[in-house]
């Protein structure tokens, strides 16, 4: 009877993790909306946080989506002057993407939608709940990461 219980109790957190999620995500991908597509705000929010710029092989693993599926992206994000593509320095075969001046001030007003979203979202919970869900989160991957890892050797 305990192995049910504990299978329905982790079900039904599943559950509530992806509802919450979905729904975050779909007025997030609002608010960006009006300055560029959700993908095209993870990738330039990810080279804002690297002056130096990212290869494709980096921002694909930052983002967990493979190299392939950031080509579109990237290659729309370049034609509208947003990205700037560079030989890289240590590998010539490959690019280093930097965010141009005008991706820079785009990205900038995109981030300030988007935290104000997110913050008005969670105006409800209080401060101190939130950090307990912070610290309960992180026990949860750290939990599924030792696990996914345990079962890949």
């Amino acid at each position: 009877m305990r192995r049910r219980a504990d299978r329905h109790l982790a079900v039904s957190t599943w559950l509530r993790l992806l509802h919450g999620y979905a729904l975050i995500e779909r007025e997030l991908r609002r608010a960006v909306a009006a300055h560029c597509t959700f993908p095209q705000f993870d990738v330039l929010s990810q080279l804002d946080r690297e002056r130096a710029g990212l290869s494709f092989v980096e921002l694909s693993r930052r983002l967990l989506v493979t190299a392939g599926n950031l080509t579109g992206i990237v290659d729309r994000l370049h034609a509208e002057g947003l990205v700037r593509r560079a030989i890289h320095p240590a590998d010539r075969r490959a690019f280093r993407l930097t965010l141009t001046p005008k991706g820079r001030r785009l990205v900038r007003r995109a981030q300030g939608r988007h935290h104000r979203a997110l913050t008005a979202l969670l105006a409800g919970v209080p401060a101190r709940d939130l950090r307990v869900l912070r610290r309960l989160l992180d026990r949860l991957r750290a939990s599924a990461s030792a696990r996914a890892g345990s079962r890949a050797r």
